[in-house]
């Protein structure tokens, strides 16, 4: 199983902030040119594990990659994010993803500084870490974009003299917000802006709070509350040109908190909201959107539709939206692969509470795999929708 050691520098640019022009112009061209990227992040791969690494993953496959470094001389992971190819742990000064049948290290990012933010694409293939790459005394801060199944470099840029920032890969443009609300996308091709958006714009008086930035494929989806008259907005913001497609307000309100699933987002993994609504009953208060256009109608989500039942359970998700919902997942497939990940969860739900007329013996012992019911619909590696098809009957029938 051999290591090849790949240089992060494959495209390198710099853009020059107001702390670099202070320093001086021949400083700083001295300072480039004796050390050009050298300070660049590395990649080590293990050709064979990136090879073998796959998904769906599951909260046990996610458990075990962060047992697995417990005890790793680079301390505990700061956070696990999944990838279509793995666990992607995060370190202070680096990253390194995991495949996971066993537990293997497949490749690492080693950061010339610590790391401040990561970002997952919304099909799971790229990675953006953004980490601090100072040199000397002068601040600089590297955004890479890695490709999450190699860890190869597919891009990167500096920027000096700014404050360390954290942000979301979007496409092909990774996108801030700063303290007062406005929101920029920064391409990877040039050091330029793509779009702005101010989100007080929004608002009567200006100033704006509780501003949460969720990417899918290709739109931004936006929440905030007007600071001034406490109203609650969602916006939808195209990825290309930054221009609003859609928007709801509410009057007095909180701004809900949006989620975007994806297909490798891990059931019941740090980055899932259904299992904390179902363990926290929070289910009446969720809105759930189809990833094509988050602007039309909610949805009525499986198993509620064919088994109304499990209302006397878990409470039917929003269906409106006339006032505003607390939190709204919106899936970045097809409605129906959103209904197959719930039809699962929740009969994993149900079947675990003993007040429930559903338990784990009455599912047919086709649809198990090795006598449990799969955490991720994906585990029926063929024929995904027969098997959730059946366990939605299995559900009808015992909550009528």
């Amino acid at each position: 199983m051999g290591l090849e050691l790949q240089n992060s520098s494959q495209s390198c640019r710099t853009r020059v902030g107001s702390g670099v022009r202070r320093v001086g112009l021949t400083v700083f061209l001295a300072m480039l040119l004796g050390t050009g990227c050298a300070a660049s992040g590395e990649v080590v791969a293990v050709p064979d594990v990136v090879d073998e690494a796959r998904g769906p993953l599951t909260a046990a496959e996610m458990a075990a990659v962060e047992e697995f470094l417990a005890d790793d001389s680079r301390g505990p992971a700061t956070e696990l994010l999944s990838t279509r190819f793995g666990v992607l742990a995060l370190f202070e000064d680096g990253a390194a993803s995991f495949g996971v049948d066993p537990v293997a290290e497949a490749w690492r990012y080693e950061a010339s500084g610590p790391v401040h933010s990561a970002s997952v694409s919304w099909d799971g293939e790229t990675v953006m870490l953004r980490h601090e790459a100072d040199m000397g005394p002068v601040s600089r801060q590297r955004t890479a974009k890695l490709d999450a199944g190699s860890g190869s470099v597919v891009d990167s840029h500096d920027t000096w003299g700014e404050a360390p920032s954290e942000g979301l890969l979007l496409r092909d443009v990774w996108v801030t917000a700063d303290s007062e609300g406005v929101v920029a996308a920064h391409p990877f091709s040039d050091d330029g802006v793509a779009w702005e958006r101010d989100l007080s714009e929004g608002c009567p008086a200006g100033g704006v709070d509780d501003v949460n930035l969720e990417p899918n494929e290709t739109q931004l989806f936006v929440s905030y509350v007007c600071r001034d008259d406490g109203s609650a907005h969602v916006e939808g913001i195209s990825a290309v040109s930054g221009t609003v497609s859609w928007d709801y307000a509410w009057e007095d309100a909180s701004a809900p908190r949006i989620h975007v699933l994806h297909e490798h987002t891990v059931p019941a993994g740090p980055d899932d909201p259904i299992e904390r609504m179902l363990d926290e009953g929070l289910s009446g208060g969720f809105l759930f959107f189809a990833s094509g256009d988050p602007g039309s109608e909610p949805l009525h989500p499986e198993p509620w539709r064919s088994a109304p039942g499990i209302a006397d359970y878990v409470d039917v998700p929003r269906q409106d939206l006339r006032s505003a919902p607390e939190e709204i997942v919106v899936y970045s497939s097809t409605p129906g692969a959103l209904y197959e990940r719930l039809v699962v969860q929740v009969a994993r739900w149900l079947a675990e509470d003993d007040g429930a007329p559903f338990a784990k013996d009455d599912i047919d012992d086709s649809l198990l795999i090795d006598g449990e019911l799969v955490q991720n619909p994906h585990q029926w590696t063929t024929g995904k929708s027969g098997y959730v098809s059946a366990l939605t009957e299995e559900l009808e029938g015992s909550f009528p």
